[in-house]
């Protein structure tokens, strides 16, 4: 069962969507059309499990482009579902804008056909409540719930129970169960990329050209995405989930407190992810927030790769890639050989070549090297060249083992540790990098004083 969550703007879907979801997935504020894009995840009350679609703020009276936009979104949503909560404010009486809304309901029903709606009375904590006369809207009595407070949800159940043609249950006997029920959808098999930049460089246009739909908000107002919104898709037989963010501006061009919760929210879902896309315009490549961005993500230990979109308007986009390519060990000295790529969402040019690349680089970040193998490659290193003296005593490197993956992480025990120098650290990562097929990777590289069994 699908469920689609409707409503004229501020009642309170993202509370309720994110109450259901028992997490925070939709930004939420006092601010009305936060929420801009359609945004959907699996969720299971008491038992009964459906997918939930959290939508933008229905507007029938506005004509501007991209209210017609997010009025497509929730229409697009009412058509992928079965079953509608129509949301509306519990403390105010029946509004024009309210009828409106329903008015285009029965719009859309009749041309997508007869779906069912809930009227949801949101916001009826306590005697607040003063909604009159709900059944002129032509949708029923309706039902009192409070999202914010986590009131009414037993009779959500109920009528979702009859459109599933459950038998009667008692909801106190079902909390047990729904207080430990898991909503996250389960994605440890699926590979999650993330796609991260600065306002306006084509990152909703990229996932759109992607999956072969207008599924996300574009325009060339810059800021339209707010909430993070993953989609899930398949590549050779991969199940992969497409994350679309926020665009990101310096934190001291941020003036909106509406902004500095999407740009917080785009780095919860990056911390999620396998792999981060920064998409650039090849206008204007690596810019200082394109490198804090790709710098923290390299923080983060995630695999990364730098693509560079709108290559259709420009009549150079190799010399610039080739500029690009030069500059990346400049700046990051972390992962010198991170893949660069051009791309073009508009003409779809470049778009398997991330996730060709993205397979490659994602077995490399899960690779487990054997430490027979990585001793044999530390002799190697040290023959070639051997770690500096140290006040005319030698620096002796034992041994070293794989410690972790995700990312590759390797330790290295050695003696006099204080004395070695950063320089050397990094000649040795670099050649691990190069000797074991790491190209690309971020890795992490510790060494630890051997401890003396002889010292007691």
């Amino acid at each position: 069962m699908k469920v689609a969550i409707i409503g004229r703007p501020n009642v309170g879907k993202s509370t309720l969507f994110n109450r259901l979801a028992r997490q925070k997935l939709a930004i939420v504020g006092a601010v009305p059309g936060i929420t801009r894009d359609r945004k959907n995840i699996t969720a299971d009350l008491y038992g009964i499990h459906f997918e939930l679609f959290d939508t933008p703020g229905v507007d029938p009276f506005s004509c501007n482009a991209l209210a017609l936009l997010m009025n497509g979104q929730s229409a697009a949503a009412m058509r992928e579902s079965d079953v509608v909560f129509l949301v509306i404010d519990a403390i105010d009486d029946i509004t024009e804008y309210d009828r409106a809304v329903a008015g285009w309901v029965r719009s859309i029903l009749k041309k997508i056909g007869n779906r069912k709606i809930i009227l949801i009375k949101n916001k009826s904590e306590g005697k607040r409540a003063v909604v009159g006369n709900p059944t002129s809207l032509g949708f029923g009595e309706g039902i009192y719930v409070s999202a914010e407070h986590n009131l009414g949800f037993d009779e959500i159940y109920a009528a979702l129970a009859r459109e599933e043609k459950i038998p009667g249950k008692e909801c106190e006997e079902q909390s047990a169960c729904a207080a430990a029920a898991t909503i996250t959808p389960t994605m440890d098999n699926r590979l999650k990329i993330a796609i991260i930049g600065r306002p306006n460089v084509g990152k909703s246009s990229l996932i759109n050209a992607i999956i072969g739909e207008e599924r996300l908000l574009t325009g060339e107002q810059a800021g339209i995405t707010r909430d993070a919104i993953g989609l899930h898709w398949h590549f050779k037989n991969q199940m992969i989930y497409l994350i679309d963010t926020a665009g990101q501006r310096k934190k001291s061009k941020i003036n909106d407190a509406l902004e500095s919760i999407a740009v917080l929210d785009a780095w919860r879902y990056v911390k999620q992810a396998n792999i981060v896309v920064v998409l650039m315009d090849i206008n204007a490549p690596l810019e200082k927030q394109d490198v804090t961005m790709a710098t923290r993500v390299f923080d983060e230990g995630k695999i990364i790769i730098f693509a560079l979109n709108k290559s259709d308007t420009v009549h150079n986009p190799d010399e610039i890639l080739q500029l690009v390519q030069k500059r990346i060990p400049k700046e990051f000295a972390q992962v010198p050989d991170a893949p660069c790529l051009l791309v073009s969402a508009k003409e779809k040019k470049g778009l398997a070549r991330i996730f060709n690349v993205s397979l490659d680089l994602y077995g490399a970040w899960n690779k487990r090297i054997s430490t027979g193998v990585l001793n044999r490659w530390l002799q190697t290193a040290i023959a070639k060249n051997p770690p500096p003296l140290a006040g005319g005593m030698p620096i002796r490197l034992k041994y070293v083992s794989q410690t972790n993956c995700k990312p590759p992480t390797f330790t290295i025990f050695a003696n006099r540790v204080e004395h070695l120098p950063k320089s050397y650290e990094r000649y040795l990562l670099n050649h691990l990098r190069n000797s074991l097929n790491f190209k690309g990777i971020p890795m992490r590289l510790f060494v630890r004083q051997r401890k003396n069994p002889h010292a007691e």
